[in-house]
């Protein structure tokens, strides 16, 4: 698997704009004219209990709260067919290297959050450098397990964590990885 990323020339995963292309989909920074597509994709009582997305969605708290975290060393890539019109989020915390998927519901079950996860895992690998990625996968959700299976990424030992999700309540969240394949050389 490969990708093919382009960044501003100040290189690096939070410099903007940041588009990463393979799998059959485009990764690319959030915009403005996204807004209006925002509370469908992420105003889902799935997605709130799953994530720290917040309930009630507000569209542009998000992007304000994405723009932040692109500053924080959180890169939140639109998750798209073509760089068009967003379908969900992929989202890595660069210093720790953990990433993060949300496909809004009326896209679901085309294999893109596990085209997405699969695409990022390879940009991150590939383009940066990482030999380990993590996912924090709340206990029984079951889709999200399936996501990250097939992108190649297995339930940890780790010690399972509480957090809160976007409802406000507590959650335990599981542990993922995914280890970069030994070559020999």
């Amino acid at each position: 698997m490969s990708c093919e990323s382009t960044t501003s020339p100040a290189v690096g995963p939070t410099a903007f704009p940041l588009v990463v292309k393979g799998e059959g989909i485009v990764l690319r920074d959030w915009l403005d004219a996204d807004l209006p597509s925002m509370p469908g994709l992420f105003d889902a009582p799935d997605i709130a209990a799953n994530t720290d997305i917040p309930s009630p969605f507000d569209a542009d708290a998000f992007l304000s709260r994405i723009r932040r975290r692109r500053a924080q060393g959180v890169v939140d890539l639109a998750v798209t067919r073509d760089g068009g019109e967003p379908l969900g989020l992929v989202a890595l915390h660069v210093a720790i290297g953990v990433l993060g998927y949300a496909v809004g519901p009326a896209h679901r079950g085309r294999g893109m959050a596990s085209r997405s996860l699969r695409l990022m895992t390879a940009f991150c690998h590939q383009e940066l450098g990482f030999t380990r990625l993590r996912l924090s996968i709340v206990q029984g959700n079951v889709p999200s397990q399936r996501v990250a299976e097939s992108a190649g990424y297995l339930r940890s030992d780790d010690d399972v964590v509480e957090r809160t999700n976007g409802l406000g309540q507590s959650k335990l969240l599981e542990t993922w990885h995914w280890l970069a394949p030994v070559t020999s050389g």
